[in-house]
């Protein structure tokens, strides 16, 4: 299975980031391959149905908190800047087409300030991979609705984060 991972930056926290050279979030995001590889792992451990398929692919976008306001505003109706947001696009079970070989898994959409704000117990490649490692988690079915599955989610979250950012470090 290779995983397609798709990063980019929204125009305005593009334009804002640029605004500073001091602007801790212009700093370089953890390792693209890295965190490729570690999600490409876990995915099939993970998620049995992705070996159904070719690829599979993920989108993340990097906002500034007015822009990740809007979308909980009016994607969860919850009027404030968050850290992450994930948006899965498979439901129980993937439907496979003939002409569609990726499994395309969804959008997470970040914002580092919002992260730096929420989580100043942690640096910042450790922070933004469990975040990626948290929204990984939700598109592939994870929830932490419940005490059990809050536990679950946690401990497979570290662990993946852990290993994103150890595969960074080597």
């Amino acid at each position: 299975m290779k995983l397609s991972l798709n990063i980019s930056t929204s125009e305005e926290s593009s334009n804002s980031a640029a605004d500073s050279d001091n602007n801790p979030d212009k700093q370089k995001q953890p390792d693209t391959d890295s965190i490729r590889t570690v999600l490409e792992e876990e995915l099939e451990s993970l998620y049995p149905p992705s070996k159904h398929f070719e690829s599979a692919e993920i989108s993340i976008t990097f906002m500034t908190p007015d822009e990740i306001r809007e979308l909980n505003r009016t994607y969860r109706d919850v009027d404030e800047a968050t850290d992450v947001l994930s948006f899965p696009m498979i439901d129980d079970e993937p439907v496979t087409l003939p002409e569609l070989p990726e499994l395309a898994l969804g959008d997470i959409v970040i914002c580092p300030e919002e992260v730096s704000r929420l989580h100043p117990e942690l640096g910042r490649k450790e922070a933004m991979c469990l975040m990626i490692a948290h929204s990984f988690l939700h598109l592939i079915g994870y929830d932490h609705d419940t005490d059990e599955k809050q536990e679950e989610m946690w401990e497979l979250q570290d662990r993946i984060a852990a290993k994103m950012l150890e595969r960074c470090k080597a």
